[in-house]
């Protein structure tokens, strides 16, 4: 218990210290010091700043999917449901601002290949949920038959490019107004209906 919770400290220390400096100006020393561990401690735990990255992004991720998860919980309509899905993906990804920056900051970024493989894995699993829950709203008869993988992807990269916009712009950009967004794109589209008859 004692090891899980300085794991818990050094990854929330990294998070910090990571989305501030970006991977390669990040120091294991000052991640070492704002985690309140001793340098030995902190390379028992990750053996390499590499590993500490990976760690720090897919606990991020995967910190994310278990509260979507436990929040959709519910027996609403589909319609409902989907925009609850994307309320909770935005809300999380602003909340984990620091997880987030990182994710957009260092993936165009010269890092390490297995580093980069891991951070895809949880990535694609993350699409893979949304990719599910959208299977099961086209099987209800709430969604057009389109290729769910990509449709994961286009929902996931608005989510992304938006929320990212609103951490630098907050003012610009407020998150109901976001969630409204994306929701109307993916429930009615951006077409007019009396657009049809012009």
């Amino acid at each position: 218990m004692k090891k899980e919770f300085k794991k818990d400290q050094i990854l929330g220390a990294a998070s910090a210290i990571f989305s501030q400096k970006g991977f390669h100006q990040a120091k294991m020393d000052e991640i070492a010091v704002l985690a309140k561990v001793a340098k030995g401690t902190l390379y028992y735990n990750f053996s390499s700043k590499s590993k500490l990255f990976a760690a720090t992004v897919t606990q991020g991720l995967n910190k994310i999917m278990t509260q979507i998860k436990e929040e959709l919980e519910s027996d609403l309509p589909f319609m409902a449901h989907l925009k609850g899905l994307i309320s909770c993906i935005v809300r999380l990804y602003i909340s984990h601002s620091e997880v987030s920056r990182i994710y957009a900051n260092e993936m165009s970024s010269s890092i390490d290949d297995q580093v980069l493989v891991e951070i895809k894995e949880v990535r694609k699993e993350f699409i893979q949920f949304i990719e599910d829950i959208l299977k099961t709203g086209e099987e209800k008869g709430y969604l057009k038959p389109l290729p769910h993988h990509l449709s994961a992807m286009a929902v996931v990269g608005m989510v992304d490019t938006l929320c990212a916009n609103h951490l630098d712009h907050p003012a610009g950009s407020p998150v109901e107004q976001i969630i409204d967004t994306i929701f109307t794109i993916l429930s009615t589209g951006l077409v007019a209906d009396n657009s049809f008859n012009a």
